[in-house]
């Protein structure tokens, strides 16, 4: 069988050794596969069983300080606050820097969408004054 075989030269027998061949291949790969998920799935549950017994380690722990527990979550609090106020701290710096860098090579324009929005405010005021004054005239 070291001849290279074509469709021409396949008898009938040696085309169903083939795909049994073909199809024992198959099956060892399935089998394998099958074995690689079950011990990928019994791995997730020890992993699970593992965090279950941490969340309940670390609720039990939570629920003998509730003192020491809620100045915890305090000092988490603050910190995360102070980092996200240090964040938009810097993005205001960057807004500022951009506008004014925009505002400097480009006046007229910077000049006529302040004066657009200056506008639109004082329409939507000008028409808010207008409906309440309207409803004290009906009233």
């Amino acid at each position: 069988m070291d001849e290279r075989l074509t469709d021409d030269t396949l008898t009938q027998e040696q085309a169903m050794e083939v795909a049994r061949e073909v199809g024992k291949v198959g099956l060892d790969q399935a089998r394998q596969q099958a074995h690689r998920a079950t011990a990928m799935a019994g791995d997730t549950i020890e992993q699970a069983k593992t965090m279950a017994r941490n969340i309940g380690d670390q609720a039990l722990a939570a629920a003998a300080d509730p003192a020491a527990t809620a100045q915890e979550l305090a000092r988490r609090a603050r910190d995360q606050a102070s980092a996200a106020g240090d964040v938009l701290y810097r993005q205001g710096q960057r807004a500022g820097e951009y506008l004014t860098q925009n505002v400097n090579e480009y006046p007229l324009t910077a000049l006529l969408i302040a004066g657009m929005i200056g506008y639109g405010l004082a329409y939507l005021i000008h028409s808010q004054w207008q409906s309440q004054m309207s409803w004290r005239v009906e009233g």
